[in-house]
């Protein structure tokens, strides 16, 4: 299904208050902005800042609140999203479309309907700004054609612990009975978490983030759209969010093999159990920002208000996952407001 809504008017009806505020619950969530109706329901549980912030303005016009930027700032793309789910205008409200806003795309020949895996590559230069304008989908999107290739182009959150805990009591089980003391056990161990600390931000913004750079061809376009860019395009996709567990073996192989070039057989398997459970813990706490609604601790609250302004407002800055602290080495912190939010948001 397109991210869009209905282009033409005459499809959209008119609406009076009475019945609007009828619908004000979570299966059945209408409200008002700027004089149209939206049918938000299929939504609510896709909001990037979980439905309980949006359940007490159902069935009324949530304008005033939307644009309040006390309350939380929406993004042009938060308000291109609006658009999907437009269902028609207030009675009485003057019938003016709402502002378009952000990059438009109305010219790119991009068919949600069809598998999108052989279309993204023919975006050319216009792969970049079409990946950080986000959609939402209903359901995940749809890469191939055929179910066998689908089948294998999702992930479950579930399959980071299933495949990669046992593997790391595995190894540590295996180590234990190498000649190596139990507290160099878990001094290698916790090195390994700091080094996948560092590689999580410097995959992140030196790697995953060169989608201006890879537009030269059909191939790296592709590649890039598969390995990050899917993400940023579709960032609530459940299905499209943790890393398949092949994508992971083929990270930790040549990452052990360094291990065993500077270390023995023992330090290098702490390490590389410390990397892997830093792995899972970065991997789990992506999928729960996304996906948790409004979390329980403030600090996994302030990540992910961290996170989707990533996302949703400015993807040059906030690299950091679990922790802020490498964006403080780097400067790459996003604070907004700040003149190198706001410079790297322009550029």
């Amino acid at each position: 299904m397109p991210p869009l809504e209905k282009e033409h008017s005459s499809e959209l009806e008119t609406y009076e208050w009475d019945e609007i505020k009828k619908h004000d619950k979570e299966d059945d969530a209408w409200v008002v902005k700027d004089g149209q109706v939206y049918d938000v329901s299929k939504f609510l549980k896709e909001h990037p800042g979980g439905a309980s912030i949006v359940i007490p303005y159902l069935g009324s016009d949530i304008g005033e609140v939307f644009e309040d930027e006390d309350h939380h700032v929406h993004s042009d793309a938060a308000h291109a999203m609006m658009d999907r789910y437009r269902i028609g205008y207030l009675a009485g409200a003057p019938r003016a479309r709402p502002v378009k806003r952000g990059k438009d795309f109305s010219s790119v020949e991009f068919d949600w309907n069809k598998p999108i895996i052989f279309q993204i590559g023919k975006l050319g230069d216009q792969y970049s700004e079409f990946i950080h304008t986000p959609q939402v989908m209903d359901e995940p999107a749809r890469f191939f054609e055929y179910d066998f290739m689908e089948f294998f182009s999702r992930t479950s959150w579930w399959a980071v612990p299933t495949v990669w805990v046992p593997v790391v009591l595995g190894v540590l089980a295996y180590t234990a009975s190498l000649p190596i003391a139990a507290g160099a056990m878990a001094l290698y161990y916790l090195a390994g978490l700091l080094f996948w600390s560092f590689l999580e931000y410097s995959l992140h913004r030196w790697l995953f983030h060169l989608d201006e750079w890879v537009q030269f061809s059909t191939v790296t376009i592709t590649l890039h759209f598969l390995l990050h860019g899917v993400h940023h395009l579709l960032p609530m996709d459940p299905m499209r969010l943790v890393f398949p567990p092949v994508l992971t073996l083929l990270l930790a192989c040549p990452i052990y093999s360094a291990f065993r070039l500077l270390l023995a057989e023992p330090e290098a398997n702490c390490m590389l159990a410390g990397g892997l459970t830093g792995y899972m813990a970065y991997d789990l706490t992506h999928y729960y920002l996304h996906h948790s609604g409004k979390p329980c601790l403030s600090y996994f609250r302030e990540l992910k208000t961290y996170h989707l302004n990533h996302h949703y407002k400015n993807h040059h800055l906030g690299y950091g996952i679990t922790s802020k602290v490498w964006d403080f080495v780097f400067g790459t912190v996003l604070h907004e407001g700040s003149p190198s939010f706001k410079a790297a948001k322009a550029a």
